[in-house]
Order: structure tokens, then C-alpha cells, then sequence
């Protein structure tokens, strides 16, 4: 027969959906990454007849665990490796909020939401005084800067201005996530021919770091325990994973 080159290069479409649930299949966003490790318990028994070495060994797997890689930063994303609670606030008017401060040039006072800039935003005094943007505040996407000789003082303020819709990622608030995964792959070593792998439960731990400052895009590394679906009873058929690759002949 003759040898076919079977090179691999993976690259890879990653799909999420809860763990026994009738959800659609998602796309995760960018990932650079998907790797799968084995662990093993190795017991052997030595050979006791001559010549050492041994005369039997047992191996057991003892532990199936992926690292993946992301960095499209949603907020569902960071919540499977932050172990954290997502809701959501809607846009809309916020009317006198009242905010702390101590009124002091240069401190920053930031709204309880995110301000839509391109909406009227209205400062006033705890008397109710008007305040003047560029003579009082300095206003910035996150709130107010106090200028010198402003009017803010420790009394605070009160805000009126427009919200922005965002979503709220409430860290270690929350429970591990559980995702089946379809990897819909592509092996760039053979001209794009397709590949799937499929993970039937995999249970997401919590980022060993994110370093939400510097020069870099973003990457969380999100480190993955696959568990044995004990709904898979055939057999022949992993209780983990599976990987489907074309055949090709010579």
C-alpha cells in the first residue's frame, strides 16, 4: 500500500450549548486553541522471576482535561472562566442620581451606569445648583472629573443622563458551567478537508489570571474538566469524546 501523507494542522470553528439541553449550538467566538490532555495511574508489577523489568502493567486513565483558548471577550465567555453571575441592563433615563464625592480637583466620580455620550447628560449640586460641563466637571464615558474652583463639593452630586445597555459580569458569584462542544475543524495540512470532534461534558474551572491591562489582545485560557456522560451506554462509544477524520485511500 502506499503511504498516504496524513499531516494535521487544526484550525477550528468552536460551538457551546448546556450540557443535556435541547440549545441551539453557538459559535464561542475566536480561539487559537482547543488541547487535550490524559492523565494516567500507572501500577506495574515487577518481574520477580529473573531479568527485572516487569511482568504486568495496569494503566488507568485518571483524568481527561482540555485547555482552551479565547479572544473574542464576551460576557459569556468570561463568565464560563469567572465562575460569575451575567445580567443585563437595558438602556434608558436615569433621573437625579445621587452620587458621592469629596469634590476635590481632579477626582473622578463615576455614574452606577455607563453614560450615552451622545445624550444630554445634567449635573447638578446637592442644593439642586446647576453645574457647567468644562467649568465644573469634565465629563468622560465613565462619568466626571472635578475641575479647580468647581462647584462639587463633599455634599455630592446628582446626575441625569441616558444609559448605556451593557452587560454586568458578576465574578465568583456564580457556578461552574457545564457545555457540550462541537469543534467544527478544518486541517489546514490537508487543503482544508474537514473534521469534527465532539465533547460531550465539559466542565469549565476558573482562569488562572486576567490581565485585563496591556499591550497584548486579551487571551483567556480557559482550563476544561471533560467527565464521563454516563447517558452514552453503547458500547464502543466514548463516554468523553469523539473525533471523526476522512478516510483516504492510496
Amino acid at each position: 500500500m502506499t503511504q498516504i501523507d496524513r499531516s494535521f494542522v487544526g484550525e477550528a470553528i468552536i460551538h457551546g450549548r448546556a450540557y443535556q439541553s435541547a440549545d441551539p449550538l453557538l459559535d464561542i467566538g475566536n480561539c487559537d486553541a482547543f488541547n487535550l490532555s490524559f492523565a494516567t495511574n500507572r501500577t506495574a508489577l515487577p518481574n520477580y522471576r529473573g531479568g527485572g523489568g516487569s511482568r504486568n502493567v495496569r494503566e488507568q486513565v485518571s483524568d481527561v482535561t482540555a485547555t482552551l483558548g479565547m479572544f473574542d471577550i464576551t460576557a459569556t465567555n468570561l463568565s464560563r472562566v469567572t465562575r460569575a453571575v451575567v445580567t443585563n441592563i437595558a438602556t434608558g433615563s436615569v433621573t437625579a442620581e445621587v452620587l458621592s464625592c469629596a469634590g476635590i480637583e481632579g477626582e473622578l466620580i463615576p455614574f452606577k451606569n455607563l453614560p450615552d455620550l451622545t445624550q444630554t447628560v445634567t449635573l447638578v449640586t446637592a442644593a439642586d445648583a446647576a453645574l457647567e460641563a468644562g467649568t465644573d466637571y469634565l465629563l468622560t464615558p465613565h462619568g466626571v472629573i472635578v475641575t479647580n474652583g468647581s462647584l462639587i463639593d463633599e455634599t455630592g452630586i446628582k446626575a441625569t443622563y441616558t444609559k448605556r445597555e451593557a452587560d454586568v459580569v458578576q465574578m465568583l458569584a456564580g457556578s461552574q458551567v457545564e457545555l457540550e462542544l462541537y469543534i467544527a475543524g478544518l486541517n489546514d495540512a490537508q487543503s482544508g478537508e474537514p473534521f469534527a470532534l465532539r465533547v460531550r461534558r465539559a466542565k469549565f474551572g476558573i482562569a488562572t489570571a486576567l490581565p485585563v491591562i496591556g499591550t497584548e489582545y486579551l487571551r483567556l485560557e480557559a482550563p476544561i474538566s471533560l467527565l464521563a456522560d454516563n447517558l452514552i451506554t453503547e458500547p464502543g462509544l466514548s463516554k468523553f469524546c469523539e473525533m471523526q477524520l476522512i478516510k483516504k485511500v492510496a
